[in-house]
């Protein structure tokens, strides 16, 4: 199991309300653990989910017309295993 934290970042004029919308659709399809922050989106699931999961997100704001997405990931993995609600475990 593994915690990632992504952005996907159209590189556009306007907003990009409707290509981060584009993008969080894929990622709900992934049917995987996610919240929403101002600043990226972290995710939780086996690493080989959650890349194809980025990639597809990645892939659809492409395809919704954006002509350069830069993505950044930073993935935690923990061989005892790691979740999101953990790493939140007395923060909130």
């Amino acid at each position: 199991m593994v915690v990632a934290e992504f952005s996907v970042i159209p590189v556009i004029d306007g907003s990009l309300r409707p290509y981060v919308e584009t993008a969080l659709a894929e990622i709900d399809k992934a049917g995987l653990n996610y919240e929403v922050g101002a600043m990226g989106t972290t995710l939780e699931g086996e690493l080989d989910e959650v890349i194809s999961a980025i990639s597809n997100a990645h892939q659809a704001v492409l395809s919704a017309g954006a002509d350069r997405v830069v993505t950044s990931i930073k993935i935690d993995e923990r061989k005892d295993g790691v979740s999101i609600r953990g790493k939140l475990e007395g923060l909130r």
